[in-house]
């Protein structure tokens, strides 16, 4: 079974140097029994810089690999995730030329739920922690690159 899904939700970085962002996620999710399936999933944030003295934005683009284990629970499905993953850091620093990024690998893990709202479609919800390597490096300084998301979605089984 193959589960393809789209999430919406807040990302709330480490550094205090930016504000909490928007974050939109994909993913596409392949069951190898009824409770463990490998998912991946591409998710995008964007971060407002502050109090630094220069005004800017930094923008992850994710790309992560997990393993997810669900238990039974009727029509609600508990789960815990964790995985690795490439990220992507855009720097876009007002004044100065964009296209300053910095990539790093890190881990994720976190946990959610899953609610079945008709035979093949569900409701999500997941809290994630990204384990990044730090910091990332932009132009005028260096970023905590680790980070919180929150997201609800839905997902369909094919």
């Amino acid at each position: 079974m193959t589960g393809v899904g789209v999430s919406i939700g807040a990302s709330l970085p480490s550094d205090a140097s930016l504000q909490n962002g928007f974050e939109v996620a994909g993913n596409v999710e392949t069951y190898l029994s009824p409770r463990v399936s490998l998912r991946g999933q591409v998710a995008w944030t964007t971060w407002t810089i502050v109090n630094r003295g220069f005004t800017g934005s930094v923008r992850p683009l994710v790309f992560d690999g997990n393993v997810v284990y669900n238990w039974e629970g009727g029509a609600w499905h508990p789960y815990v995730t964790g995985g690795i993953g490439l990220y992507h850091y855009a720097f876009d620093i007002d004044g100065l030329a964009s296209g300053s990024h910095d990539n790093k690998f890190g881990g994720n893990f976190g946990g959610g739920i899953e609610g079945f709202v008709t035979l093949h479609t569900t409701f999500t919800g997941e809290v994630l922690f990204h384990a990044v390597q730090t910091p990332a490096i932009g132009p005028l300084g260096t970023f905590e690159s680790r980070f919180w998301s929150l997201r609800a979605g839905l997902k369909h089984y094919f």
